[in-house]
């Protein structure tokens, strides 16, 4: 039998290659473990200075039986896709809180089924925070014992009212990442975790029954309440169950962002809760993660580069600063603010890097672009910056 031959060389190789395995499956898995609902970007702002997708009648499902739905997909794929708040409705059904809209002859599940979905993607997803807000009609103890044997309540967060919200990298840090509004005012003081949602937010309209009816009017809720529901949805005028064909031209971009960018301006509101039925239809998705600065909505020209360019602070109150990071060529040009609906709010000239910029205190809060051009007025840098609401 001849004996193999042995070398230091194939085995420092294999030790190499094995490092360098182990090291390209760790990095991205740091950064994956470092986002906060889906982006690193996210991690700093304040809980209201989020977007979210929202799903209305999020229960009322076709994949979980009920007829007339208003969603295609079980609440555990709505969360893996991307859906980070639910509306649910909950009845009392012979003593046991039940989901269903309306009636129960059309569909129900057991209300802890849901809270158990919503418990396993928390389990297994450390990352996300995710929203419940309830249309109510069982106490709140009810709804407590129910979140108490789903085994929630080491999750529940509790909005202390003279503090500002926390940042999701705060919420998620602490592991309180699940927030639960109600419509029912009836949570007792040991119940602070369980918020009546019309001393939170503010909404829009959720009776339109065609996508020609949407507004920016404001229906419950006060306006200066920080959180915004943008209801936008189509729902049968007599039923009101959801409509697939209707909810495809209004998710559809331009006219869901056109819709956004309108109600921004009107209302001076960032839209948190961004709620639509059959959310996978059109461009929701789209929307929110171009509210939360995650994807652009349209491509910036060729050209464009973010390299060694740095916008700080982000989010802001009264200034931004523009630093030149490790680019030394920088030698002057422009910088332009947008909306997100592409019109141009203010601009200034600059000779150098690093820039301060002033903003101005009509600026309202929201979502801008920012870009840096040249003396050729070519452009150099794209970046977004979140205003802040408060100081």
């Amino acid at each position: 039998m001849k004996l193999k031959e042995t070398s230091s060389r194939p085995l420092l190789q294999r030790n190499l290659y094995g490092f360098l395995f182990i090291l390209l499956f760790i990095l991205p898995l740091s950064e994956a473990f470092a986002q906060c609902n889906g982006s690193t970007a996210l991690c700093d702002r304040r809980y209201n200075e989020v977007a979210y997708l929202t799903t209305h009648n999020a229960f009322n499902c076709s994949a979980a039986g009920f007829q007339y739905p208003n969603q295609n997909h079980t609440l555990t794929d709505q969360l893996h896709h991307g859906v980070r708040a639910l509306m649910l409705d909950v009845h009392d059904l012979l003593g046991v809180p039940t989901v269903y809209h309306g009636t129960f002859v059309l569909g129900s599940q057991p209300f802890a089924s849901n809270l158990n979905e919503i418990k396993a993607f928390l389990d297994s997803n450390s990352n996300e925070v995710v929203t419940i807000i309830l249309e109510c009609y069982v106490s709140a103890n009810a709804i407590e014992t129910s979140v108490t044997n789903a085994g929630l309540m080491p999750y529940v967060f509790a909005k202390d009212t003279n503090t500002p919200w926390p940042t999701l990298q705060d919420m998620i840090s602490s592991g309180k990442r699940l927030v639960v509004f109600t419509d029912v005012d009836d949570a007792s003081p040991a119940q602070d975790w369980y918020h009546y949602v019309w001393n939170f937010a503010v909404e829009t309209n959720y009776t339109v029954s065609d996508t020609a009816g949407f507004t920016s009017d404001f229906n419950r809720g006060d306006s200066l309440n920080e959180l915004f529901i943008l209801n936008h949805f189509v729902t049968n005028a007599l039923l009101g169950y959801g409509s697939a064909t209707d909810a495809a031209i209004a998710n559809s971009n331009p006219f869901f962002m056109t819709r956004v960018n309108t109600c921004m301006a009107e209302k001076n509101k960032f839209p948190n809760f961004v709620t639509v039925d059959f959310y996978e239809l059109g461009d929701a998705m789209t929307v929110v993660n171009t509210l939360n600065g995650m994807d652009w909505y349209g491509m910036p020209p060729k050209g464009a580069t973010t390299k060694d360019i740095i916008v700080y602070p982000n989010p802001a109150t009264d200034h931004i600063t523009i630093g030149p990071g490790n680019n030394e060529a920088y030698s002057g040009g422009s910088v332009k603010i947008f909306n997100l609906a592409g019109q141009e709010v203010m601009r200034s000239e600059i000779t150098q890097l690093p820039f301060t910029l002033s903003l101005p205190d009509e600026m309202k809060s929201g979502m801008y672009l920012i870009e840096l051009c040249n003396n050729q007025q070519i452009p150099l840098f794209y970046s977004r910056i979140l205003k802040r609401f408060d100081k």
